[in-house]
């Protein structure tokens, strides 16, 4: 999400500072380590930013579920770090964080969720963010930190990691493709579903709550309908123009439950404007086409 978040807010006219790990000699790049609490002092006073959007985090389930303490460390503390640091050096600062639709829960509705809905989360990385999401809002309250959090609900399209769904199984196709993988996509249970925004769209949304969204809010980032998990797969099948079979296994996919859910937008929609503009066959075509790329760019150098 990072490059595509950068490049957004880039295009909106705002001076962008990406912050990773490590030392880098680029200079629009900083040291920034949630679980060290003098990086995120350092990059803060070095850049005084009016905005700081929170992209890092423990985002993989799996991972939250096998490492509750880290998960916590980063996702909830790390964010603690984060906010004590701007209410010292940027106190007008606006926080964007992130969220996700896992703190809904084991919902059991068939129309989309609003943000009136209970927090519910039924798996630690679900947990760990509805916690942040209550941190940051009782710093709204008590310190007036400027913040807004986005629930983010599923994402596809360029980038995706093939450590998450459905990443994993575009990087099977380009497989497949260039004839290095047998016509088969292997994948956990395809059951339920899940409302997909394209990364490009939720990069607009975060430009939406930057310029536009009300402080102390909280956003669903959704279409208002949920995509099968198994027609996500079967769509990417047929955009890459291959006879290949599904191989799917019972359990789903670890940290995750087997549900069905839909987000509904409209706060984000009236208050930001904002609109998902890409086709789930559109964000999946260029998934695709970026991991071609890439691999053809690999196999040049």
């Amino acid at each position: 999400m990072g490059p595509h978040v950068l490049g957004a807010c880039s295009v909106a006219g705002h001076e962008v500072v990406a912050s990773s790990h490590g030392d880098h000699r680029d200079r629009l790049v900083v040291n920034l380590d949630l679980c060290d609490k003098q990086s995120i002092d350092d990059a803060i006073r070095e850049i005084m930013p009016g905005v700081v959007i929170n992209l890092a985090g423990v985002a993989d389930p799996g991972e939250a579920k096998d490492n509750p303490v880290h998960a916590y460390d980063v996702n909830v503390l790390g964010q603690l770090r984060l906010i004590t640091s701007m209410l010292r050096h940027v106190p007008a600062a606006r926080l964007v964080t992130l969220s996700s639709a896992e703190v809904y829960g084991n919902v059991q509705q068939s129309g989309p969720i609003t943000e009136l809905a209970p927090l519910d989360p039924c798996t630690v990385y679900g947990a760990s963010k509805a916690a942040a999401e209550l941190q940051a809002k009782q710093f709204y309250y008590e310190s007036q930190l400027d913040v807004v959090c986005l629930r983010i609900f599923g994402t596809l399209g360029p980038g995706r990691s093939p450590a998450y769904f459905p990443g994993r199984q575009v990087h099977q196709l380009a497989k497949i493709l260039r004839g290095e993988s047998k016509p088969s996509v292997d994948t956990f249970s395809l059951s339920g579903g899940r409302d997909y925004v394209d990364v490009r769209d939720v990069a607009a949304a975060i430009v939406g709550v930057i310029e536009h969204g009300h402080s102390g809010r909280i956003y669903n980032v959704a279409t208002g309908s949920a995509t099968p998990l198994r027609l996500v797969v079967e769509r990417l099948i047929a955009v890459a123009g291959v006879d290949a079979e599904i191989r799917e296994v019972a359990s789903p996919a670890p940290g995750r439950q087997s549900i069905t859910i839909a987000g509904d937008p409209s706060r984000l929609i009236d208050d930001t404007g904002w609109q998902p503009q890409r086709q789930l066959d559109d964000s999946l075509r260029d998934a695709l086409a970026h991991v071609q790329g890439a691999s053809k760019a690999k196999g040049v150098a």
